[in-house]
């Protein structure tokens, strides 16, 4: 074997290994970069309106940097408290009515004609005679009540770790806004693809960022504003800040700001409230779930020309990888794998006539791939 062949396998080897090593360093912090780069894909635009005004591009980073704050993680901050604040509240509600004996005495025979009639109809199908389902009820509602407490300690534990990594979120903000073009260019040169594909690449993955991420804020406004409306309506307390809780879950796929109306639902029949509970129900199945098939197609599928069901999939799959952060990494890996997968495509068979309508959303001509108007994008477009 000749020399330069053990040089070149062993040199090999050593990069493979160092390599490793730099992803169990990194590994810890990959949601942190990951949400860095999104919210500077997002913000660029607004960055680049602010160096029009300020000059100097560390003075200019750190102004996007404490917009970004302002916006994003400061109302988040300001969301967990309140949750906090209002799952205790909860815990105390449920424990004086359930020690109070008042739902106790509501829920035996005859006291409440709605769950009377319930029992009924239930009996038709299921044979209840071996239940004793009022015990049943209060005895998860104590169950919730505990669970609502352990959440409430839980989530206090955790602020700390949310705040470190959201100063992190934004020390990495920080150098990609300044250093935006330089990064860029490093990053097309490592990239062993021609340019024109590079930018191809590059655009789908921005593309798909920027239509999650408007999709899912679209949704999430109108689906928390809806429940606020519903809250209010019924009289529930604090609709305000449950609709800005249920703006927050409606990012979550399948369960979304269900898991916050439908609780109320229950609340409410469990204290006699049948109408109001019912009016909820049929809100939210009918108003605030439609929002999201009606919403979300309209913004995301019209920009990155995806069917829904890969979209869904995609967030499902991308949230079982990646964590919270797989809402948006989720279909950014399915957008570019199609986008590599249209260019090899195009690689084996030269001689194809025509492109597919994911080609001609991710490769509009001139430099638009680039930022468009002769702007650069962030480093991770």
């Amino acid at each position: 074997m000749k020399r330069e062949t053990v040089a070149t396998a062993f040199l090999v080897a050593v990069i493979l290994g160092v390599l490793y090593l730099c992803f169990l360093m990194v590994s810890p912090f990959l949601s942190v970069l990951a949400w860095a780069i999104v919210l500077a894909i997002v913000f660029y635009p607004l960055h680049r309106r602010m160096l029009r005004f300020i000059r100097r591009p560390g003075i200019g980073a750190l102004v996007s940097c404490l917009v970004v704050s302002g916006i994003v993680i400061a109302p988040t901050v300001l969301m967990v408290m309140a949750l906090v604040g209002e799952l205790a509240d909860a815990y105390q509600l449920i424990e004086k009515r359930v020690l109070s004996g008042v739902w106790r005495f509501s829920l035996e025979p005859g006291q409440s004609t709605f769950l009377s009639r319930s029992i009924g109809w239930l009996n038709r199908y299921v044979d209840l005679s071996e239940v004793n389902l009022p015990s049943l009820i209060l005895t998860n509602l104590q169950r919730l009540s505990t669970l609502l407490v352990n959440k409430s300690t839980q989530i206090i534990q955790q602020f700390s770790t949310f705040v470190f990594k959201g100063a992190l979120v934004l020390f990495t903000l920080y150098f990609l806004f300044r250093d935006a073009d330089a990064l860029l260019s490093k990053i097309k040169e490592l990239i062993p693809l021609p340019p024109s594909e590079t930018d191809q690449v590059l655009h789908r993955m921005r593309e798909t960022i920027n239509a999650t991420i408007y999709g899912g804020v679209a949704v999430a406004l109108a689906q928390g504003f809806l429940g606020g409306i519903a809250f209010g309506f019924l009289g529930l307390p604090s609709p305000v800040i449950w609709g800005v809780v249920m703006f927050f879950f409606s990012f979550l796929p399948v369960v979304g700001a269900s898991i916050i109306w439908v609780p109320a639902v229950i609340v409410l029949l469990a204290q006699g409230h049948v109408g109001k509970g019912l009016f909820l129900l049929v809100w939210g199945v009918a108003v605030i779930s439609m929002a999201d098939n009606l919403i979300r197609p309209l913004v995301i599928k019209s920009r990155i020309r995806l069917h829904t069901l890969l979209i869904f999939f995609s967030i499902l799959g991308g949230v079982q990888v990646f964590g919270v952060i797989g809402l948006i990494m989720g279909p950014v890996v399915l957008s570019v794998a199609l986008a590599l997968v249209e260019i090899f495509r195009r690689k084996i068979t030269p001689s194809a006539e025509g492109v597919s309508p994911h080609e001609e959303v991710a490769s509009p001509p001139g430099p638009a791939v680039a930022g468009g108007q002769g702007e650069n994008p962030p480093p991770s477009q």
